[in-house]
This record gives C-alpha cells, structure tokens and sequence, in this order.
C-alpha cells in the first residue's frame, strides 16, 4: 500500500466474507476506501463478485462500529471508552489472577466465522491458549461444519481431510443441503461454482438438488423434494439399491476398503419402500437415483450445512461419501477427489495438534472437539457447572453465540452474567459481547495484510495470492494478534506463541510476526522457493507482487488415494463402530414424516443473499429500512391447514421454544417443511439491525434430547418439529416454550 493517502487510487485485493474469497478492485480516494469492483483478470473468480461484497464500505465506516477499546460501567450494554493501556493492563490483570488462583482451565475461548479469513488472529488465539496451557477452544464450527469433519475421521482418518467435488469435470453432481447460487459454496473456495454447474448441464450431465425447498440452486436444475432432517433415510436406502442390484464398484472397494459386508447388513432392512414414507422421496426416484449415480460416467455427491445440522448428522455425512465410494467415483476425475493446496493442511493441522476428535470434552456433557474446536451448546453450562475447573474467563473473537448456539442462547445469555472477566475482539457490539468487560476494536479485512491461508487447500482449481492493506486502521483499531501477544507479555509469559522457544525469544525482545511465520511456512511448502532454491516458487513477497494471483494447478490430483489417506492400514473402514450404531439408532429414533398432531411440520433454515450469519443486517445498503427482513416460508396447503396467510405474523412452536415471524406461503417449500433464515433478532449496539426486527430461530432448537447430534456434538438446527399458529387462532403455547423472540419489532 503506499504510504500516501493523497488522491485517488487502485488497489488489487480481496473479498474476506465467505469462502470464494473473490478477487477485488479496490478505490481508494484520499485515504478512504470508496468502492469495491470484481476484478476480473483474477486467478480464481474471473469478475465475479456478489452484492455483499460491494456493500463491505458501509460496513467499515458504519457509525455503529466500535473504534476505541471500551470497559462496561454498568449494565449489558453499558461501556465507556478507554486507552489500549488501560485495556491491557485491565484484561492481563485479572485473567493472571484467575489462571493464577483456579488454573489455567479457568480460561476458554469462543471463536467465530470471520477469524477464519484472518490468517494471523486464529493462530495467534491458538498460540495464546498453548501459552497458558488451556485446552478450552469453543467455536462455531460446533453449529457448522463438525459433522463432516467426524465423518472425515471415521474414513479417512483425520478431521481435517475434507474432500472436494470434482464439479468441472463430473457428469452428474447431486447436491443436498446445500444452496450455491446463493451461498457460492462452503467447504469449498470456488467463484465460479454456477459455471461449473451449468457446465455439467451444457456436457449433456445432470444436477439433482435434494432440498426441502425449491432453492434457488434448485430452481435451475432438477429438483428432489425431501423431508427435513430426514436425509440419512434416503442415502441409507440408495446404498441398500446399490448392494441389492449389484452396482458397486467390487475392485475399487475390494483394494481400498474394509467391513464392506458390514455396511450390506446395515442397510439391509433400510429398503425404499421403509424410507420412502419417512423421507418423502417415493421408491421409484430413490431408486432411479442410485441407478443415475452408480451408471454415471462419472459422478459426485455434495452436502453441506443443511446435512451437518440435523439429527443424523455424521450418518448423513458419512453416507454421502459411502455413496461416493461404493460407485468408485472415490479419488477418480469427475468423482469425490482428494483435496491440493500448496500447503499440506492435513499434515500441517497435524503438526499443530489440531486434527483432534475427542481429544478432549466438554466437563459437563462429555462434547467432543472436532478439529480441536468444542461444541457452543457446552459452554453456558461448563460456565455455571460447580466444579472447580469451571469457566471463569472467556475471549470472543468474532463470535456471537447467542444468537449463532443451539437453543437460541437463552442459557447462555445467563451464564455470561457469571463469568469474572469477558474481553471480546470485534467490529460492533453484539448480543453477546455487550455482556463483556471489555470491548476491543480490530481491523476489517480491508485494514489489514493478509493471505487466505486456511482457503487455499479448499480450491477446485489451485491458486495462491494474497493482499497488502488497502486502507489504514480507522480509530484505534489494532489486530487480534498484537493484542494477545501485548497480553500474554504483560502476564509475563512473553507472547502469545505456540512454541516456547519463541516465548523465550519475546521476553527478549525479539517478536515474531505473522507475515514472517506464514512466509516460512509457504516458502517452506512443496511450491514455495525454499528461500531461492526452487526458481519459480512462492513466498509471501512474490504473492504481493501478483496481483490477480497465481495458478498452480487447472484441476485436483486423482489416482492418489494411497499416498493420501490417514488410515493406520492405508484402507477406508466402510462400518465404523459407531456408525453401526447410528444405523440402530436411525431405525429406532429417526425422525419419520408422520408426525405428531402437536408438531406436524419440519423446520429447515435458509441463507439469504444479502445476509451472511448474524453480522451484515447494519448495513443498509444490503438491508435498507423497505426490504423485507425474515420470512417463514410455508407450502400453500401448510398454510390452509394452519389457517395462515401470506403476510400474516404466527408463531411458531417447537418442543423447546417459541418465536413470532412474518409467513410467506409459497410453493418453493416441499409440503410438511417450513424454512426460516437464521442470524436474526437483535438487541445489540448496531441500531439498524435492532429496528429490522424478526426471530432468533435457534431459539426452536432447545429442548429434548433430540436437540444434539451425538457423535460431533452438533446442535440440532435443520428437521425440527414445530407447528406454525395464527396469532388469532387462540392456541396456547407448549408448555416448554422458553422466550419469544419478540423483543424487536416484527416487520
């Protein structure tokens, strides 16, 4: 960046939000960055970039964005502002006579969706926990993603190793619970994921979106109408067809797997005649659509949120991939293909102790970790439990769980009132840290350096790049990581670093940054220039220097599967214990369509275009006083049973909670589904997106047992039971209905 904020300038960079990480131009006119525009020689999108994107200047210069650190002086909510002084000195005083008096799992940590897109905070937050010697990382990966991740581990044996759908060269893709057009992708960093879409299409090959609403992904392709919640009957029962019509691929599963008789018994009596009524999928396309998969040149299943926040999560998850194996599309162009990036991020989370399943759980439930993250739904109770390890210190960075947690975070909202200290890194004042001590103010992404680190093995089409600052720190905004290594330093401890030999060289005065780690560990890597001996390679400088990126691959590596998988015995268990179990279990408890009169409909979320979780509703250019904010989507014939109309505000009850939303009947919705946008309901410090209004609909996921998927820890937020009531019906609530989300107005 030059160091002149004087005239008018562009600058090459990148878009932090979601994972496309798309390529940007941005303006910057003295000093002020002005617009954001798709760049489009970049490596990877190509010119795309979507409305979210454009928006990010609204959301660095919004009025409501915290720019001086702040103590609480009274209630939630209440804060003045202080000196970074004060604030270090504060927060390293207290958290060392904590850790000091009750030891060092006094302390724990909650971390969110945007520090994954910051290469230095998440490691330095790591660092900071080696440092004190705590284990206790929570995060929202526990209400995302850790399903997928156990599965991984179950078969390919670590957490970390996340697959990736060949989607440029497959002839048919199915896709399940999930909505590229509007999500572009997750667990994936692919821009121009609706080309490859469509080109699967223009080859003469299909897409089947499976959904319990006609999505917009679904809408452009062919669509496969499901129950929510109940897609572990429908892949069950697609595995069933392959065994009994003779379509597995018997060489492929023969040299790379084990306990294949096993998974035949499992699914023996999971025909489709018994999954049928339970998912909603008649027979006949359940099995035309194993035939498809299996009888495809090539094809490939892809899931996401939707089939890791249910129930069966992991069971769902692991049977996608079973799919993907048992029809040899495993490791194989066009199929289910091993990820690539210049860093081995399989190897590297190895290193750094963090492909971990189980290795440690939540003190009161037994939660495991997933990728060295624990379950959000533990942390109000591993707050408030009586044990003398409990929680007595929490950072938030980027996180906020109480609108983000299972159970809406009723519980939580509690719990944070017990804590002896809360500091929390963020952009505003949210629902949950304006329950903090202390607020502090960190750099958006265009006020930083930074190199999508954690993205780049996640790419269909391999790249490298990376971003200097586009404009300066507003206010007195510093990063995360200068703040916990000023932290740990004032307790003593040196910095905030994993390794002690450079805590030893901090207490003498020798600092290591972030760049020079990540330089290290690129240039290091097997495309790096190991320091000028591999011509050509990369480093942190040379990435700088390439503003629309680098290519380094045109398509993932296939035919690998042997120098890849992290089994001890280099094969793939296709009937892990547990997994044996879940098939019990989905028999026994699984959810069927009959529902009861009390909850006759299932409850599925949805993204929306001009949202993203909880943090974007400030901004008015995405959300401006006339949009419609949050809408429950119901079927017609829903509706009519209900006695609902379109534009009427109902309630909606489920076994543990209740909330009020406006309905929109459509026929997008799969009959005896409901969908609801989550993120909503706010009462934080960003006063456009309190007046905005609707619900918290995690608030439906608290209750029975049911509420948590037992292998990952995982709330349960997709297949709720609910019922949807007129407000003049005159129906009571249930009795175990907790809060209704009707603190702000319902627009």
């Amino acid at each position: 960046m030059s160091d002149s904020n004087s005239g008018v300038r562009r600058q090459s960079t990148y878009c932090r939000i979601c994972e496309p990480i798309c390529g940007l131009i941005a303006t910057v006119d003295n000093g002020r960055l002005v617009q954001l525009e798709p760049n489009r020689d970049h490596v990877l999108s190509q010119g795309f970039m979507c409305i979210k994107g454009r928006s990010m200047p609204e959301l660095i210069y919004d009025p409501d964005r915290i720019l001086t650190p702040m103590r609480r002086n009274g209630p939630p909510g209440s804060f003045e502002p202080i000196s970074w002084g004060e604030a270090i000195t504060e927060i390293s005083a207290k958290l060392k006579a904590l850790v000091d008096t009750h030891g060092s799992d006094a302390f724990a940590s909650f971390v969110g969706n945007p520090p994954a897109f910051d290469f230095a905070s998440y490691m330095w937050l790591q660092g900071f926990h080696e440092t004190l010697g705590s284990p206790w990382k929570f995060g929202v990966n526990a209400e995302d993603a850790a399903t997928r991740m156990a599965a991984s581990a179950m078969l390919y044996g670590s957490p970390a190793m996340l697959m990736m759908p060949d989607l440029w060269h497959t002839d048919m893709a199915v896709i399940i619970g999930a909505n590229p057009m509007v999500s572009h992708g997750s667990i994936l960093s692919e821009p121009r994921l609706r080309d490859a879409l469509r080109g699967i299409v223009n080859r003469g090959g299909r897409v089947v979106v499976i959904d319990p609403r006609r999505s917009e992904t679904a809408r452009q392709f062919e669509h496969v109408g499901v129950h929510a919640g109940t897609d572990a009957w429908l892949l069950a029962a697609i595995v069933h067809v392959l065994f009994r019509d003779d379509l597995v691929a018997r060489e492929f599963t023969r040299r790379w797997t084990t306990n294949i008789e096993l998974l035949e018994r499992a699914v023996k009596a999971i025909t489709p005649r018994v999954a049928a009524p339970r998912c909603g999928v008649p027979v006949d396309q359940i099995e035309d659509l194993a035939g498809a998969i299996a009888r495809a040149p090539s094809a490939v299943i892809y899931g996401r949120t939707g089939t890791c926040t249910q129930m069966f999560g992991t069971l769902t998850n692991y049977l996608q991939d079973v799919i993907n194996i048992l029809t040899g599309n495993l490791d194989a162009r066009g199929g289910w293909v091993f990820p690539w990036g210049p860093i081995d991020f399989v190897k590297f989370a190895a290193m750094a102790g963090m492909d971990t399943f189980g290795a440690i759980r939540t003190r009161v439930s037994g939660l495991p970790d997933v990728n060295g993250l624990l379950p959000s739904r533990a942390l109000a109770e591993d707050i408030m439990c009586d044990r003398p390890d409990r929680i007595r210190a929490l950072c938030t960075m980027g996180a906020n769980p109480v609108l983000s947690s299972g159970g809406g975070g009723v519980r939580l909202e509690g719990a944070l009132g017990e804590l002896d200290l809360h500091f929390s890194f963020d952009l505003y004042q949210n629902e949950t840290n304006k329950y903090a001590n202390y607020l502090l103010p960190v750099p958006s992404m265009y006020e930083r350096q930074d190199i999508p680190f954690a993205f780049m093995g996640n790419m269909l089409r391999p790249a490298a790049f990376a971003t200097d600052a586009v404009i300066e720190p507003l206010g007195m905004c510093r990063p995360e990581w200068t703040v916990l290594n000023d932290i740990a330093r004032s307790m003593g401890l040196g910095g905030a670093y994993s390794v002690a030999p450079l805590r030893w060289l901090a207490k003498a005065g020798i600092r290591l940054k972030p760049r020079t780690l990540v330089d290290l560990i690129l240039r290091t890597s097997r495309c790096g220039d190991l320091f000028g001996l591999r011509r050509g390679g990369l480093s942190f400088a040379k990435l700088l220097d390439s503003p629309d990126g680098v290519s380094l691959r045109t398509e993932l590596p296939v035919g690998v599967i042997g120098k890849y998988l992290q089994t001890p015995d280099r094969r793939i268990d296709l009937a892990p214990a547990a997994m044996r179990a879940e098939f019990a279990r989905l028999q026994d408890k699984g959810p069927d369509c009959a529902m009861t009169a009390s909850y006759p409909l299932w409850l599925v979320g949805r993204r929306e275009s001009h949202s993203h979780n909880s943090w974007m509703h400030n901004n008015k250019r995405l959300w401006p006083a006339k949009r419609s904010a949050q809408r429950l989507q119901i079927h017609p014939e829903d509706a009519k049973r209900a006695g609902l109309s379109d534009g009427e505000v109902a309630r909606v009850d489920s076994p543990g909670g209740s909330v009020t939303v406006t309905v929109e009947v459509t026929e997008e919705m799969f009959e005896g589904n409901v969908s609801l946008p989550h993120g909503w309901w706010h009462a934080g410090g960003w006063q456009h997106a309190n007046s905005l209004g609707g619900a918290n609909s995690n608030v439906l996921s608290g209750g029975d047992d049911w509420s948590i998927e037992p292998i990952a820890g995982m709330s349960v937020l997709n297949g709720i039971p609910v019922r949807a009531v007129s407000l003049n019906s005159g129906v009571g609530a249930p009795a175990s209905a907790s809060r209704s989300e009707t603190a702000a107005p319902v627009t």
